[in-house]
């Protein structure tokens, strides 16, 4: 099955959602209702706040996991060992180990299945 979404195809997305909301925010300026893009006020909200920085910032340290799993150090730990979790990446010359965001939200809508 051939692929459908690729680099080109979203590179032509964001650019046309940029587009989009240059023209709202000039019709915006001009106290024009807004028409050139269709998101509202809590879309926009959303996509800053939650999807934008998950996808530019794809690694998450062990604290923020810690966090997001709502387990100690050593739970944590435990966790890797048996496998529920991969082990997290070190960075030269750090003491931090770093996991891939997407690995600890599929751990965790895996989890929440069961």
């Amino acid at each position: 099955m051939r692929k459908i979404f690729g680099y080109k195809m979203l590179g032509t997305l964001l650019q046309s959602l940029a587009n989009s909301c240059f023209k709202a925010d000039e019709q915006q300026r001009n106290g024009e209702k807004v028409t050139a893009c269709g998101m509202s006020d809590d879309d926009i909200e959303t996509l800053c706040q939650d999807i934008l920085p998950n996808m530019l910032n794809p690694m998450m340290s062990a604290e923020e996991v810690k966090d997001k799993l709502c387990v100690s150090d050593a739970t944590l730990n435990r966790m890797v060992k048996r496998g529920e979790i991969p082990n997290g990446e070190c960075k030269k010359r750090g003491h931090t180990r770093y996991w891939k965001k997407w690995d600890i939200l599929h751990f965790i809508k895996h989890k929440r299945g069961k």
